[in-house]
């Protein structure tokens, strides 16, 4: 089972049910799509938490740090990477070009590569920091903490290997593809291997750029990817509405830092 599914998958039970079924992926929603979305079922009615510092939005299941606020912890129940749980909403400087920078925490807990194969095995079952998606939600959009990848705006999903050497990331929704600075394109369907990848380490700063329109993976402040997205009409860029910096975050403990920046 591939461990992309956090985001898209709602049960290891389903996935047992069918596991030679081919996955059949929706194409990015139109506007008018958007509109009629209806609000997930099942979101818990906890009150939300007063935003601060930049912060338009954040959902009952994140902590904002009360000393940092660009300090988010959530207290995942496992790893399954089965399902997202909670999200940021971030306002930004000017609306037409903003970069959300993301930095995992947690000492100890949060190691990569040799460093994480030095751990005894008690260590690496405590280890945190797996799974983040970040990028664009839309102006209107109102988070649930769940199953928000698909119907609030578009993402990257930045996803570890067993190892903790590298990432894998796909874009959501799965239709698009991610084309690197040499213009090769690869995969954002789960179920395939050929997805794009960047070495993982620790201190590591994951972004998202948005330009005009155009989503871009970055890293040590150089782009990366660029997101192609797939419409009905051919276009590849994002509709022309107002996007807002956003983090979403898995069912697995996970300790973050997110600042925006023009």
């Amino acid at each position: 089972m591939n461990a992309m599914d956090m985001l898209i998958t709602d049960s290891e039970e389903e996935e047992e049910e069918a596991p030679n079924v081919k996955v059949v992926w929706p194409k990015a929603p139109s506007l008018q799509e958007w509109a009629e979305v209806l609000p997930t079922e099942g979101a818990p009615e906890t009150p939300r938490q007063e935003p601060r510092g930049q912060v338009r939005q954040i959902t009952p299941e994140v902590r904002q740090d009360e000393a940092d606020p660009t300090r988010f912890c959530v207290e995942g129940k496992d790893r399954s990477w089965f399902l997202q749980k909670g999200g940021v909403v971030f306002d930004r400087p000017r609306p037409d070009r903003f970069r959300l920078d993301v930095t995992f925490s947690g000492g100890l807990q949060s190691r990569f590569g040799d460093d994480y194969a030095e751990l005894s095995r008690a260590e690496q079952s405590d280890t945190i920091n797996w799974l983040v998606a970040v990028g664009v939600a839309r102006h209107d959009a109102v988070l649930t903490g769940y199953k928000d990848c698909k119907t609030t705006g578009f993402y990257f999903i930045f996803h570890l290997n067993y190892r903790r050497t590298r990432w894998r990331i796909v874009a959501c929704p799965h239709n698009a593809e991610l084309e690197d600075l040499s213009g090769q394109r690869f995969s954002c369907d789960p179920q395939e291997d050929d997805q794009f990848e960047l070495d993982a380490y620790e201190g590591q700063t994951l972004s998202v750029e948005f330009a005009e329109g155009e989503l871009f993976v970055a890293e040590r402040n150089q782009r990366r990817a660029l997101g192609k997205w797939a419409f009905n009409d051919g276009s590849t860029r994002l509709p022309d509405v107002k996007y807002f910096p956003a983090v979403l975050t898995s069912n697995c403990p996970t300790s973050l830092t997110a600042v925006v920046a023009a």
